[in-house]
Order: C-alpha cells, then sequence, then structure tokens
C-alpha cells in the first residue's frame, strides 16, 4: 500500500475554498472544477443574442472623436553658414552700431546746443495789451532783437523786428520797429527782478534799462500782437555764425543803401567778413530811423538758419558742431523757445518764396524829435497808421492795402475818386517830392545865416553839441533843437523838409563835407547831424557857392526776383 500524503493542517490545499466547520460536518467535500477555457460564442439555433442598447436623445451624447496626433517633428540641423555669410552679418551688426553712434552723437549735440542757449523770463501772451488774442490762436509772432550790431553804439546798436507767420504757415510779415521810437512801456519785469512802472520811452531803452520782458510788453503795447517767441541776437558773433557755415546765399530784391557794403540787387553769396561789412552803417545816413539794419539782420539771420537746417550742413558733423557751439553763444531766447523753434524760424523765411514774405517799416511821423527835459533825439510814431497796419496783420495776415492801390482799383472799376478824377489824389495830400539834384552847378547861398534856424544833433557820440553850436551862433546861425542822434551816419548830414531846401543849402556850404539829405518826417526843419568828418563851420553869406559835393550820392536801381 502506497503512503499517504499528508499536508499540514494549517494550510489547506490551494484548489480547494476554505470550508467552514459546520458545513464540513453536515455535507460533504466536493472537489471544484477547474476553470473552462475560453471558447468563441457559438450560435445557437433559435436564441438571439442581445444587442448595444441605443443611446437616450438628450441624456447620452455621443462620445467625442480621439484627438488628432500631432505631426512628428523632423528635428534638422542648420547647415553651417559660408564665409560670405558670416562677413554680411559682421557688417550688419558693425552699421548698426555705427548708425546708433551717430544718432547718439546728434541727439546729444542737439540737446548740447539747446541747454547752452541763454534763457530769460521775456514772455507776457496773457498781457491786456494783446488784442483779439482769439484771432491769434493759430499764428506765431517771433521777436527778433539784434544787439551790438557792427559800427553802433548805444541805442542805434538795437535792432527791432516783429515777424509774424500766419496760421498756415504759408505767409509772413515782417515789420522794421525804430529802436528809438517813442513808445509807452507797460508795467513790467525789469531785468533785475523787479516790478517797472509804466514810463515812455524809446525801445531801445526798454531792453537797455529794462531787460527783454520790459521790451517784449512794448512791442505788445503798440501792435497788440500775441509775442510767442523772443529771439534776441548778438549780432557782432553773427559773421562768425556765417564764417562757421564758409558761406551763406542772401537774396536781395533791391540795391543795398546805408551799408558799408552796398550790393545791388540779386542773389550774393557772403562771407563772415563780407558779412560782417554788409551789417555795418555806411553811406550818406539814409537810414536815420535803424530799419535798413534791422532788415539787413534779418536777412543774414535767415540765410544763416536756413544754410544750417539744409541737408549739406546737417550731413557734416564737423559743420554743424562748429556751427550750433557758436550758435549757442550769439542766442539768447525765451524760457518757452527751443533750439528747435529757432530752426523753424530760420526754415520758415528760407522756404517761402518773395511774394509770401512782406515787409513794412513801423510807420513814424517824424525823425529827430528831441522831447522837453530831455537830450535825447527820437522818432515819433505815426499812431493812426500803426494802428490801421497792426489791425490788418491780426485780422488777415496780410499788411493792409495802400490807399492809392486801393484808389487804382477803384478807377479801374469806373469809379471816379471823389473830389476828382478817377485816380486824383485828394486835395489835402501832397504829391510825393521827385528826386532831383539840390546841387546843380552854380548855385550860391540865397538865404543869409541869420534867417536860419538849424537843429544841432550830435551822432557822433563824443559830444560835440557844444562845439557845433558855438561855431554857428558865431556865423550868424539861429540854434533850435540841441540833443544826440541815435541814428549811425558814416557823414555829417543835413535834413531838411521839402521847403526848405534854400535854407539847408545855407547851412551845407557852412559846413564842410556835409550832403544834403531830404526827409518830409522832419517837417520845415533844418538838421544839422553831427558825423566823424566834422571839422567846424567856416562863414558864408549871399552868393557863396554850395560845393556839389553837398550832393548825396545817386541811389542805385535795379531789381530782382527773391522767389
Amino acid at each position: 500500500m502506497a503512503p499517504v500524503s499528508q499536508q499540514p493542517a494549517s494550510q489547506p490545499p490551494a484548489s480547494h475554498p476554505p470550508v467552514s466547520r459546520s458545513a464540513s460536518a453536515s455535507a460533504p467535500v466536493v472537489p471544484a472544477r477547474p476553470p473552462l477555457p475560453a471558447q468563441p460564442s457559438v450560435p445557437v439555433p433559435g436564441v438571439r443574442r442581445s444587442l448595444p442598447v441605443p443611446p437616450i436623445p438628450g441624456r447620452d451624447a455621443p462620445a467625442a472623436p480621439p484627438p488628432p496626433e500631432p505631426p512628428a517633428q523632423v528635428h534638422r540641423r542648420a547647415a553651417p553658414a559660408g564665409p560670405a555669410r558670416r562677413r554680411l552679418g559682421r557688417a550688419g551688426v558693425v552699421a548698426a552700431a555705427l548708425l546708433a553712434t551717430v544718432l547718439t552723437f546728434y541727439v546729444g549735440l542737439y540737446f548740447y546746443a539747446d541747454v547752452s542757449m541763454t534763457r530769460v523770463d521775456a514772455l507776457a501772451t496773457d498781457g491786456p495789451e494783446v488784442l483779439a488774442p482769439q484771432l491769434q490762436e493759430t499764428s506765431r509772432t517771433y521777436l527778433v532783437v539784434g544787439t551790438d550790431l557792427p559800427g553802433r553804439t548805444g541805442p542805434a546798436a538795437v535792432s527791432t523786428l516783429v515777424a509774424h507767420v500766419g496760421g498756415d504757415g504759408s505767409s509772413a510779415v515782417l515789420v522794421s520797429v525804430p529802436p528809438t521810437a517813442l513808445t509807452d512801456t507797460p508795467t513790467c519785469l525789469g531785468a533785475d527782478g523787479e516790478v517797472r512802472e509804466a514810463v515812455t520811452e524809446s525801445f531801445a531803452a526798454a531792453l537797455l534799462d529794462g531787460g527783454p520782458a520790459c521790451l517784449v510788453r512794448a512791442v505788445q503795447q503798440v501792435s497788440g500782437l500775441r509775442i510767442d517767441h523772443y529771439l534776441q541776437v548778438d549780432a557782432a558773433r553773427l559773421p562768425e555764425l556765417v564764417d562757421a557755415l564758409d558761406e551763406v546765399t542772401v537774396c536781395l530784391p533791391g540795391p543795398t543803401t546805408g551799408s558799408a557794403l552796398p550790393l545791388p540787387a540779386g542773389a550774393h553769396g557772403l562771407t563772415g567778413d563780407e558779412a560782417g561789412g554788409y551789417l555795418s552803417p555806411g553811406g550818406d545816413g539814409h537810414d536815420v530811423t535803424g530799419n535798413a539794419t534791422a532788415q539787413r539782420q534779418e536777412r543774414v539771420l535767415a540765410a544763416t538758419l536756413g544754410t544750417a537746417a539744409a541737408g549739406g550742413t546737417l550731413a557734416d558733423p564737423m559743420t554743424l558742431t562748429r556751427f550750433l557751439t557758436r550758435a549757442a553763444d550769439a542766442l539768447t531766447v525765451d524760457g518757452d523757445t527751443t533750439l528747435g523753434d529757432v530752426r523753424t524760424f530760420g526754415t520758415t523765411f528760407a522756404d517761402l518764396g518773395a511774394e509770401a514774405v512782406e515787409r513794412a517799416d513801423l510807420p513814424v511821423s517824424r525823425i529827430g524829435y528831441v522831447p522837453a527835459g530831455s537830450d535825447q533825439a527820437a522818432v515819433v510814431v505815426d499812431a493812426a497808421a500803426t494802428r490801421q497796419l497792426f489791425d490788418a496783420v491780426i485780422d488777415t495776415g496780410r499788411l493792409p492795402v495802400p490807399a492809392d492801390a486801393a484808389a487804382e482799383d477803384v478807377a479801374g472799376e469806373g469809379a471816379p475818386a471823389e473830389g476828382g478824377a478817377a485816380g486824383a489824389a485828394p486835395a489835402d495830400e501832397l504829391p510825393v517830392p521827385t528826386e532831383t539834384d539840390p546841387v546843380p552847378a552854380g548855385t550860391t547861398v540865397s538865404v543869409e545865416p541869420a534867417g536860419v534856424t538849424v537843429d544841432v544833433l550830435d551822432a557822433t557820440g563824443g559830444q560835440r553839441t557844444a562845439e557845433a553850436v558855438g561855431a554857428l551862433t558865431a556865423q550868424g546861425f539861429r540854434v533850435g533843437a540841441q540833443g544826440a542822434e541815435p541814428a549811425a551816419v558814416a557823414r555829417t548830414v543835413v535834413r531838411y523838409g521839402p521847403a526848405s531846401l534854400e535854407p539847408a543849402r545855407t547851412v551845407a556850404a557852412a559846413v564842410p563835407g556835409a550832403v544834403l539829405v531830404e526827409s518830409d518826417l522832419v517837417g520845415g526843419a533844418v538838421q544839422l547831424v553831427i558825423g566823424p568828418d566834422f571839422t567846424g563851420v567856416v562863414p558864408v553869406a549871399l552868393g557863396t557857392p554850395v560845393p556839389s559835393s553837398a550832393a548825396p550820392a545817386p541811389v542805385p536801381e535795379g531789381s530782382a526776383d527773391c522767389g
């Protein structure tokens, strides 16, 4: 009999499930069947297989399709750059670095010049003297002031120019203001920071005694314009600015008079030395009010700023640096004006044609006027004509139409002028005197010295008035007003009105080297303006020849298109 294997009582066979004690005692042990292997489903005849339950609408949602698989990324290794490609990349980097350096240089130069300009507190845009400010909202008005003019001292060394640019920038008006013209300066803040009371003085005194803020208020008072930019130029350094650019082109619509460098009409390239001569006074003293000097300065300044802003100058770092360095020392502006505003001023007048820029002088009614209690000759402003001029500038941005031109327009329409034929001048208007030789051959003295009253004005600054008065009195002349003439003259001048030629000849014969100059702004007076060539007074009597040298030099003629 074979031996029977025995298993431990603690571990039942793995193939038999555990049986409880009660079950083992009452039922026999049934051996478990081994699991049947999986077999394919075999259809049974007569038996239907169960089908999938269809989805219930509103409850079961169809399963979303699986997302598409991302395309396989193929990593390709870039081909190494060739020598030409590497050189091109390096050149691009160098060019970018060079451009950044140049831009940094220009920006730095601009800010250096801008902060180096002298700035003053000059503007009073909300002053009560500004008329119709709503009409001036889009326009720009510059007050351009020149100081230390070559060849001049004191008030004569100051020039004042009002430049008004229309709102669309297509037109401009330039008005020259005589530096010695009398004006009522409102209460203003002086250069010393103290309040300065209102006073009647010349425009030059408003600047020299009060400061830029007082000059701005004085110009606004007489014009009604709102001054938006104050630009002061040291005229003695203006030739240096021209020299920094080598040369500037100035176009003259007419010949130059009253300049140490007379030029014919047309375009002229000026060097620094030539610009200094062009700005210096000369001639026979025709520029009594200083207006011609102010216009010459404006032409040189506008040409200089326009040349500096041209592409050729901007592309030359050395020239641009030289110019901006000198300009920063020569310019004084208000606190709100930048170097860009100065450039805009120059380019505006450089780009506008001659027909788009109108020029005028401040209307005056008298020159050589010596106020009571003063020893300084002054210019008297024609108040009515001045108001008419600036009202037209404020309203239209243009100068007023001359009365004779308006009369011609009316006459052209067939309407005769009042009081006469079409185009005739009013009966109370004097005809414009024709320029004739005041000393034709054989001219002699026809009025005795005792019948001549002469005003004596000293333009030398050397206080020679008393000397001249004593010499004239000794020869029998009667002396009227006495004072200092701020206008710069190159020669001794005898000024006279159209009706005073005969007594003026007597004075010219008594003062060797004197030149006769007719002016309707002296009325019936005869004025002796002492120049640097004054040597004294000689005896004269009836029949004494009048030297031909007393005749003024002929005014050159000619014109040019500066458009």
